[in-house]
C-alpha cells in the first residue's frame, strides 16, 4: 500500500472555504424561510376580500325576498305573520336561525304607495329579535318580506341593502 502524503491547505484557504460554506448555508436558510413565511400584505388583502364576498353571499341570501299569497278572508297583519312564521319555522329547521320561535308581530310602518302597504315585523326566537321588512300588495294579493340582518358596526348604514321589493 502506498500512502500519499497529504497536503494541507494553508490557513488562509481554510478561512476562505469555511466562509463561502457558511454564506452558502445561510443564504440557503434564508431562502427557505422567505418562501415558507407568510405570503405578506397583498395576499392578506386577497383572503380578506374572498372572506368579505362569501359574507355577502351569505347575507344577500339571508334577506332575500319570499313571497306568498294574501289570504282573502283575513288581515293583512295576521297573513304576514303567518306566512313569516313559516318562513321562519323553515330557517330554524336548515339551521339558519336559532329556535324556538317564541313570538312574532307585524305592524304598518308607514302609508301605502300604489296599493302597497309597508309593514316592519319583529320574530323573537330564542330570545333574540330578528327584524323583517315586508309589503302588503292588495291589489296583486301578494305578501313579500325579507329578513333584514343589521350591519355589525352598530349605526353604520347597511352594508347590503334590503331588497326594493320589501319596501314601498
Amino acid at each position: 500500500m502506498s500512502s500519499r502524503p497529504r497536503t494541507q491547505l494553508p490557513m488562509w484557504a481554510r478561512w476562505v472555504l469555511a466562509s463561502v460554506v457558511g454564506i452558502a448555508v445561510i443564504a440557503g436558510i434564508v431562502i427557505a424561510i422567505h418562501r415558507a413565511g407568510p405570503e405578506g400584505p397583498s395576499s392578506e388583502a386577497g383572503a380578506e376580500a374572498e372572506v368579505n364576498r362569501v359574507s355577502d353571499i351569505a347575507i344577500s341570501e339571508d334577506q332575500a325576498p319570499h313571497t306568498a299569497s294574501l289570504s282573502v278572508p283575513s288581515a293583512p297583519a295576521a297573513s304576514l305573520e303567518r306566512a313569516i312564521t313559516a318562513d321562519v319555522h323553515q330557517r330554524i329547521a336548515h339551521d339558519q336561525l336559532t329556535g324556538p320561535l317564541q313570538a312574532i308581530s307585524c305592524a304598518r310602518s308607514g302609508k301605502p304607495s300604489a296599493g302597497r302597504a309597508p309593514y316592519r315585523c319583529t320574530v323573537h326566537s330564542a330570545g333574540i329579535s330578528y327584524p323583517f321588512l315586508a309589503v302588503v300588495d292588495e291589489h296583486a294579493r301578494r305578501l313579500t318580506w325579507c329578513k333584514v340582518d343589521p350591519p355589525p358596526v352598530a349605526e353604520a348604514g347597511p352594508e347590503i341593502p334590503v331588497s326594493d321589493s320589501c319596501k314601498v
